[in-house]
């Protein structure tokens, strides 16, 4: 309150010892505008500054005792009304929008200065200091004066407190500096040297400095540019007509409010526009983003000159990188899968034929020989005769969920297989001696009872892998690390999985490691039923376990038919049995867990041909995990 007080204070004082001023009446009162950005940014609590301030101002400028008091109640008004409003309205003091630039006019420059000028002449008339005949010229001087300080300096103190130099780098400095100063230079050669008549040079520079600095540009030059036209009126160099320096003053200052009107509403429109694009760069790169999360791209398809547009996702879903080609429809085909490119066609055909929308699934061809799945979508646009112009839409990667589907349906092909051969075993056997039972040897009761034993055994194993699958699937599986003599429990296991009818040879040394014990259980569980799966009866398994640098090996050699050298590394994807033959022995899960759980342990497994014939699967795990 007390800055506000001084300045309110000082500026009226300069004002009114200005020579074309009629004594507190005066063409240039900036005190206007300086009560207006107080209230508006610190809100109307500051009133009691603003009318002190202009007490003191008018008594000690020739008015009365009862006239000072008076007309700053005007004053005070003026300001309390005008911030109100533009508080009420949600006044920007950037002044970034055009909404911003006229609420400051109509409401400040013109509404709320119409109060004071009102109040002031009609108080100095009713104390006979003016005569009736020349109170509409007084009150037209007063009004003026009032506008300019919320037209002229009002907007710079709003746009200097919001600080936007702070958005300007080194270079932007300098060349503010530079155009100040040739504002300057300019404005003195036409208001104070003499050149009057060409206020036209002004302009460029006027444009210049709201291109290049918008708001910022356009207060600084407005103001630059009225306080030296008000010098060259108050020191006669700008002898416009013959009327005296109030007559001058008064078109000077109406010049350069016209100015800076057109000056604050270009500087307005620059940063709206600044703002919308702004605005639409993080649309764009927001839409670019989920574009991206999503594996989803746009495109749109020019038909008469053949070009489409895509986005950098749909560049990326071809294997291609963004914008790095012109696409047009003939390129787009090339990319399809030459087995799908024929249900693309149609489809695109059959939707411009029919004006409808459309969707296919189809394959993409990358660069790189891989093929990836791919949903599109689009809508046909036509002209106002109907004709089709334009198609637009969207391409998504599916390949996961195309892949989940073939997972799915191998699931429901793997399990309605493996499960039909045991169930009817079991049904079979448990109705025999449900409705047999007494007419049954011991001998062969004792046989079924260990097969059905047996065959739930293999159920009890398949619905447990399945169910690890889908909790590593969900990430739900975590081992649990104690060091552990991986040799002594590989021997167990082996015992456990020998029987009269199969001898399983192990060679296992002491080896100490930081394991999961069950999960290399059925690590070493797992590898062993592939091997009898794929063996008979009097093949030979082997068993062995080695010490090895930083970690413990586990191998399993078998005597069967071996596996494919271009079969070694799918053989551990999930329901993938070799060479593609969904007939052959197992569900496909085993092998897919033992890859899992030696991945959890931080390890690999591996498939070689064993010496002499058959398959030898390996496994390595670190002898201590990371940390």
């Amino acid at each position: 309150m007390s800055a506000l007080f001084v300045a309110y204070v000082a500026s009226a004082k300069l004002g009114i010892e200005l020579p074309g001023a009629h004594g507190v009446v005066t063409p240039v009162w900036a005190p206007t505008g300086i009560a207006l950005v107080a209230l508006v940014l610190y809100g109307p609590g500051l009133w009691p500054a603003v009318a002190l301030g202009a007490l003191v101002a008018n008594s000690t400028s020739g008015a009365s005792g009862p006239e000072a008091v008076l007309i700053s109640i005007g004053n005070t008004l003026e300001a309390v009304v005008g911030s109100m409003l533009l508080r009420r309205i949600g006044f920007r003091p950037a002044l970034d929008r055009v909404r911003d630039v006229f609420a400051l006019v109509l409401f400040a420059a013109i509404a709320s200065t119409a109060i004071a000028a009102t109040n002031g002449v009609t108080t100095l008339w009713a104390f006979g200091d003016i005569h009736g005949s020349d109170y509409g010229s007084e009150w037209l001087l007063w009004w003026i004066g009032d506008g300019m300080g919320d037209l002229i300096v009002a907007p710079l103190l709003f746009v200097l407190w919001t600080r936007p130099w702070r958005r300007l780098d080194t270079g932007d400095r300098l060349e503010g500096l530079v155009l100040f100063a040739l504002l300057v230079v300019v404005s003195s050669a036409v208001f104070l040297g003499g050149h009057w008549r060409y206020p036209h040079v002004l302009f460029p520079l006027l444009i210049w400095s709201v291109l290049r600095f918008q708001q910022l540009g356009a207060v600084a030059s407005s103001f630059v540019v009225a306080a030296f036209a008000v010098a060259g009126a108050v020191h006669g160099t700008t002898p416009l007509g013959n009327g005296g320096t109030t007559e001058i003053l008064q078109i000077l200052v109406a010049l350069t409010g016209g100015v800076a009107f057109s000056v604050l509403i270009l500087g307005a429109v620059l940063a709206e526009r600044a703002g919308a694009e702004s605005e639409l760069a993080r649309a764009h790169a927001s839409l670019t983003e989920a574009q991206q999360l999503a594996h989803i791209g746009s495109w749109e398809w020019d038909i008469p000159s053949n070009r489409i547009t895509w986005s950098d996702e749909l560049y990326r879903l071809y294997g291609l990188d963004p914008q790095s080609v012109e696409i047009d429809y003939e390129t787009y085909v090339n990319h399809v899968h030459p087995e799908d490119r024929t249900l693309v066609q149609e489809s695109v055909r059959e939707a411009a034929a029919e004006r409808r929308p459309f969707a296919f699934q189809h394959r993409v061809l990358l660069p790189d020989g891989r093929l990836r799945w791919v949903q599109g979508r689009g809508r046909v646009i036509l002209d106002d005769d109907g004709t089709p112009v334009r198609m637009m839409g969207t391409s998504q990667d599916i390949t996961e969920r195309k892949r989940i589907d073939e997972l799915r349906d191998s699931i429901l092909s793997a399990v309605s297989h493996e499960l039909r051969t045991p169930l009817t075993s079991i049904i079979g056997f448990a109705v025999t001696l449900k409705e047999q039972e007494a007419r049954v040897e011991e001998r062969i009761r004792k046989e079924m009872i260990d097969h059905l034993a047996e065959q739930a055994h293999k159920l009890g194993r398949l619905l447990s892998d399945l169910l690890d699958i889908d909790r590593l699937r969900h990430g739900f599986v975590q081992p649990s690390l104690r060091p552990t003599d991986v040799g002594e429990l590989v021997q167990q296991i082996v015992r456990d999985h020998s029987s009269e009818t199969r001898v399983i040879k192990v060679e296992a040394e002491s080896a100490m490691a930081e394991v999961d014990a069950p999960k290399v259980e059925r690590i070493v569980d797992n590898l062993l039923a592939n091997a009898v799966t794929h063996t008979s009866a009097e093949s030979e398994i082997s068993v062995r376990v080695e010490n090895q640098e930083d970690g413990v090996l586990i191998a399993v050699d078998d005597r069967g038919p071996g596996v494919a050298e271009e079969d070694r590394e799918a053989i551990f994807e999930i329901f993938n049995r070799g060479s593609g033959d969904l007939n052959a022995s197992g569900t496909g899960i085993g092998l897919s867990l033992v890859a899992q759980f030696t991945a959890l342990h931080g390890g690999h497994v591996w498939v070689e041909e064993n010496p002499g014939g058959g398959a030898s699967f390996r496994v390595f795990l670190p002898a201590r995990q990371p940390g």
